[in-house]
């Protein structure tokens, strides 16, 4: 649906929308600059694109006290981590989202053209002069009924086997899968975007691993459903994009008692790793 900012209450004044709302709450995990523009990339998979966009916060230098401001940069250490705690547009379709950070406060820009898109297809647009164009999120793009069938009726691959063999001693993680999908000889970023998140669906569907968070050296599980899992598996690693996922990106995996039958006899308990970080899809504590 098209829009006019500027023709609702006025060009300075500032506006929400409810695709906007969806941001709050959830963290920054990856930033990404080419070419083409500026990426910034939520836990939930939503994805911020435009040409370009600036950081701003108070000064850390010998300027304490005034607030600096900068283009944001690949994987921007500024931004990694930060809570969304606002999002609000100008009549012009100005974009600012307020975020939180250990550091303090920040504001990341950027003046239109800009595009955002989230799960299940979800898109809000806005152009030059204040003109929007908002879709809200349809049916399941990754997580259709017959996929989730097809993953459930599948039998293990070789990939499969020895990713659920890496998961004997440790909690898998993204990274895990696309360190075998390059041995296997994946190259392009397409090919890891849809591989991934198969491979993780069928261990999934199959209900060999179960996904979680880890914190404080403690793998807890998600209560939801496997649908909701596999599409934010698949939206996720699709805005982060190619070989990018890696540990506190997207999930936590740990084998059920299935996935460890299936190793055999000799199977171990998993050893807490240590590793803490990622919780939930996009939020901190039990759900973002």
């Amino acid at each position: 649906m098209a829009s006019f900012l500027s023709g609702l209450s006025g060009r300075h004044q500032m506006h929400s929308h409810p695709l906007l709302e969806e941001l709050v709450g959830q963290s920054i995990v990856h930033t990404r600059v080419a070419s083409r523009g500026t990426w910034t990339v939520t836990a939930r998979g939503w994805v911020l694109h435009s040409r370009v966009q600036q950081v701003a916060g108070p000064s850390q230098g010998p300027d304490e006290g005034t607030t600096e401001s900068s283009v944001v940069g690949l994987r921007d250490p500024r931004l990694l981590g930060a809570a969304i705690a606002g999002a609000e547009m100008l009549g012009d379709g100005f974009l600012a989202l307020a975020l939180s950070t250990p550091a303090g406060p920040l504001r990341l820009t950027t003046p239109p053209r800009w595009r955002l898109e989230g799960p299940r297809g979800a898109r809000l647009r806005a152009e030059e002069k204040g003109r929007l164009d908002a879709r809200p999120g349809g049916a399941p793009v990754h997580a259709a009924p017959e996929t989730l069938a097809t993953y459930t009726a599948s039998r293990p691959s070789d990939l499969e086997e020895q990713l659920r063999e890496t998961g004997r001693h440790t909690w898998i993680h993204p990274g895990h899968v696309v360190d075998l999908l390059s041995r296997s000889g994946a190259l392009e970023d397409a090919e890891f975007e849809r591989r991934g998140p198969d491979l993780l669906g069928r261990l999934l569907g199959r209900g060999e691993i179960r996904a979680g968070f880890v914190t404080d050296g403690r793998f807890t599980p998600w209560n939801l459903p496997l649908a909701e899992v596999v599409e934010h598996i698949g939206t996720t690693w699709e805005a982060i994009g190619g070989r990018t996922p890696g540990p506190d990106m997207i999930a936590w995996f740990e084998l059920s008692e299935k996935g460890r039958d299936a190793l055999g006899p000799t199977s171990a308990q998993a050893m807490p790793p240590g590793m803490s970080g990622y919780d939930s899809p996009g939020v901190v504590g039990g759900f973002r």
